[in-house]
């Protein structure tokens, strides 16, 4: 499960790289982050591109993983004070293909 994953693009990669070759068979990688959509909201999340994530970029950087779930979808969160109300998220569950 990845949590507080604001990482710089090069850097993130470089993690779920690490992550994806890290599993077990059958092991199970849990994301959700914001999108760049995120940008026009003030309900927040990172102000910076590099920070936010897409569905498309999320299963490149799996490609060896079963891809459960993968969407772009607009929910309500409620996470305190600076995260409350609309936000633009990307949600990705995926199994390591050895199992």
């Amino acid at each position: 499960v990845s949590i507080f994953a604001h990482l710089p693009g090069e850097v993130r990669k470089r993690l779920h790289r690490r992550v994806e070759q890290s599993l077990r068979p059958g092991g199970i990688v849990l994301l959700e982050a914001y999108t760049p959509a995120q940008l026009a909201r003030s309900t927040g999340g990172p102000k910076d591109p590099d920070l936010l994530m897409s569905r498309v970029e999320l299963e490149r950087e799996f490609p060896n993983c079963e891809v459960l779930v993968s969407r772009e979808i607009e929910r309500d969160v409620i996470e305190g004070e600076f995260h409350t109300g609309q936000a633009s998220v990307v949600q990705f569950l995926a199994k390591n293909g050895g199992a």
